[in-house]
């Protein structure tokens, strides 16, 4: 921890510090860019106003760059942020209060406008903004000072109170914490004060809700009854349902049950706060209650362009370290999932049995148990039996038909990572292994088999996968409806090799070969083919293909038949597709590219690109030989496909997990021919290299083994070893 003049720097003020320790150099050296640009006579008369009289104390010098900044006076405002900067570095260890104050009295949007400005011309320069609010902003929320606020509420002086309510009003959400401690009280004297903080609580609106139910989600008992007299004073519109629990769940301590049953004005009883709780969980549970992302993210600038950032929300999630609730940028599924978690607990904590309630919070441990990972598709592959078990565990214990029902729940609702979850789980519960390490032989239920048969038509290769394995060694001796179809899903999970493929598809072989070794730079494998046929057969035939890029020219099928033939594959995921259009498709005769574009606007996971050099090779400035503009081939894939689909890392662990798959593939064919089923000799041919595969290459998981419950005699024919 750091000081400056009083001043207090904690760990998270990251920008503030650099800063402080040396982080704005560049203020020595020249901009980087000093020609002036032309003005028109608006803002050549604002640049006139401003500089008389000329500006001199550091908030005259801010107010000018950013006035000259409002009217693109470029180099006028750079000129006097860098005057600016010269009297921070002269203020010494009086920095830190500068800063704050200039954060103090400085508007927002002025602030943004500069920091707009700053980030074209001077890159360099932005931690000194980003210093000027992180500084203002932590003396508001320094302890300290918020205390004294809480204790100025309680004065008899008027000019103390306005005071006191103004420093908390601009501390924001960093004064939750001291509001929430003072409306715990209830002494006669801080009558008044409570009512200022409950209309500072109300001022504070959404985003106070939200980091207030994240707090009441959190273990902090002791500080519940004040946090649900903040809410009830926020208004709980949209939150009663975070109430139910602690006013009907019997144990709950009555400081914390008078509070709830306060806000909510009447006495619940525990039914009934179980069909609200489900009620609101089911609603949570859907496509249509993932928060839509913020599109006007600050562009990134990071100098590796491959690591692209995850479309996030903001939300309040509680630090247990801090013992507070802190915003933080989450994915919109993890989003969800905290508020569904949260309810999940309350609807168990109520004593929820009805069935529905049952399922709905089965679903909503697995989609937690995945949405907050890092890299769910690794979650998944290594998700241990017994907490995939404790997270499929109701009221009377695993029941496999309940299971099975919130397999159809979670296909319904879109959530295929949680549905190939419980596909697992189906072949764990039916198949318990002993502490010996035994376990006695049985078979999935008819109507079990059945949800696993239908998870085999959902267009997810994960969910396909774990439902055959599951229908392998539980569903019994064929012949059942599907049968068959799980034998092709294990066909093509073995057919893996564990690199990623690119099938690419134009009339002209020379420009195949040139697209084809554009895209190779990239690390990926290609298949060459010239037909839209070809294409189809394949991207259908094999696990690892990541990838279709398409000429708009295509014909026996069109490009856009067969990218609707791509879309219509029956195993595994349905890659993304690149249009690729020659550079003279558009001519002014015929308007191609314009109905190109019309015709495909209607498919998802399609873009229209072009093939000239610079999709696949950076732009150099060809006299000073310095690269100009990246490859625009990456952020096309991630417009498709998602940031991981360009990142390194995250392509060798789904690689590495495709492989492992595609050794267990192998296995369990071997296993069901020696068990009879009707496996062609084409299949049981081209298994014996995928089962003598390493199944870990690249990832630290053990090795797949048959289940224990398997026949003795369930070994791998020989003519496959």
């Amino acid at each position: 921890m750091a000081t400056a003049s009083g001043l207090t720097i904690r760990p998270n003020g990251s920008v503030l510090a650099a800063w402080l320790c040396g982080a704005c150099a560049w203020a020595a050296g020249a901009w980087a860019d000093d020609r002036p640009l032309p003005l028109d006579p608006l803002a050549r008369a604002v640049v006139d106003a401003v500089a008389h009289p000329p500006p001199t104390t550091p908030r005259e010098l801010l107010a000018a760059a950013a006035r000259t900044a409002e009217v693109d006076a470029d180099l006028a405002a750079l000129g006097y942020f860098r005057q600016l900067v010269e009297k921070l570095e002269q203020a010494g260890d009086a920095r830190g209060d500068l800063l704050a104050d200039l954060g103090d009295t400085a508007e927002p949007g002025a602030l943004q406008r500069l920091e707009r400005l700053l980030g074209d011309r001077e890159p360099a320069a932005l931690p000194v903004v980003q210093a000027i609010r992180e500084a203002s902003s932590l003396r508001r929320r320094d302890p300290r000072e918020l205390a004294r606020a809480i204790e100025g509420l309680r004065s008899d002086s008027s000019a103390t109170r306005a005071a006191a309510t103004m420093h908390l009003g601009r501390a924001g959400i960093g004064a939750l914490p001291v509001l929430v401690e003072l409306l715990q009280t209830d002494d006669d004297a801080g009558g008044r004060a409570r009512g200022i903080a409950r209309e500072l609580v109300r001022a504070l609106g959404t985003d106070g809700r939200q980091a207030l139910v994240a707090w009441l989600g959190s273990g902090d008992l002791p500080h519940w009854p004040g946090v649900i007299a903040a809410l009830e004073a926020g208004g709980i519109d949209g939150t009663a349902e975070y109430l139910l629990a602690p006013a009907a769940v019997p144990g709950t301590p009555p400081a914390i049950r008078d509070r709830a049953l306060a806000a909510l004005g009447q006495t619940p009883s525990p039914g009934m706060a179980a069909t609200l709780i489900a009620h609101r969980l089911d609603a949570v549970l859907t496509p249509a209650a993932l928060p839509q992302v913020d599109c006007l993210l600050p562009p990134n600038r990071d100098a590796d362009r491959a690591q692209q950032r995850e479309p996030t929300v903001d939300r309040f999630v509680w630090n247990p370290q801090a013992g507070l609730p802190e915003r933080r940028a989450v994915s919109p599924r993890a989003a969800r999932a905290q508020e569904a978690v949260h309810l999940a607990r309350d609807l168990a904590a109520v004593g929820a049995t009805e069935p529905h309630a049952v399922r709905l919070v089965i679903l909503a441990r697995l989609e937690s148990m995945l949405a907050f990972a890092e890299d769910s598709a690794a979650v998944l592959h290594d998700l241990a039996p017994d907490q995939l078990l404790a997270a499929c565990t109701g009221p009377d214990g695993v029941d496999v038909e309940a299971i099975a029902d919130v397999l159809d729940m979670a296909i319904v609702r879109g959530m295929f990572e949680p549905a190939a979850a419980v596909a697992r789980a189906l072949e764990y519960a039916v198949l318990p292994i002993g502490a010996d390490g035994s376990a006695a032989p049985a078979s999935l239920p008819p109507p079990v088999r059945k949800a696993l048969v239908r998870a085999l038509e959902v267009p997810d290769a994960t969910l396909q996968w774990s439902a055959a394995r599951t229908l392998a060694l539980a569903g019994g001796d064929p012949p059942y409806p599907g049968s068959s179809r799980v034998i092709e899903v294990l066909r093509h999970a073995a057919t893996s090799t564990g690199a990623d493929r690119v099938i690419v598809a134009h009339p002209d072989m020379a420009i195949v070969n040139s697209l084809a070794t554009g895209v190779s730079r990239f690390g990926y494998q290609t298949v060459r083919v010239t037909t839209g046929r070809a294409a189809v057969i394949a991207a259908r035939e094999h696990r690892d293909t990541m990838l279709v890029m398409l000429s708009a020219r295509l014909n026996r099928p069109s490009a856009f038949e067969t990218t609707q033939f791509i879309q219509q594959q029956p195993y595994g995921d349905i890659p993304p597709i690149l249009v690729v259009v020659d550079p003279l498709d558009d001519d002014p005769r015929g308007c191609f590219l314009t109905n190109l574009i019309l015709k495909f606007s209607g498919l998802e996971c399609v873009a229209i690109v072009d093939r000239l050099d610079s999709f696949f090779q950076p732009t150099v400035d060809a006299g000073s030989g310095t690269v100009t503009a990246p490859a625009r081939f990456p952020d096309a894939l991630v417009q498709l496909a998602g940031p991981r689909a360009v990142d390194t890392a995250a392509r060798a662990r789904r690689a590495a997990i495709r492989l492992d798959q595609s050794r267990q593939a192998a296995v369990l064919l071997g296993i069901l021919s020696r068990r009879c089923w009707d496996i062609p000799e084409t299949t049981l041919a081209s298994l014996e290299f995928a089962a003598a595969r390493p199944g870990t290459a690249g990832y630290n998981r053990p090795a797949f083994t048959p289940h224990p419950s398997a026949p003795t005699d369930a070994a791998i024919p020989e003519s496959t070893r």
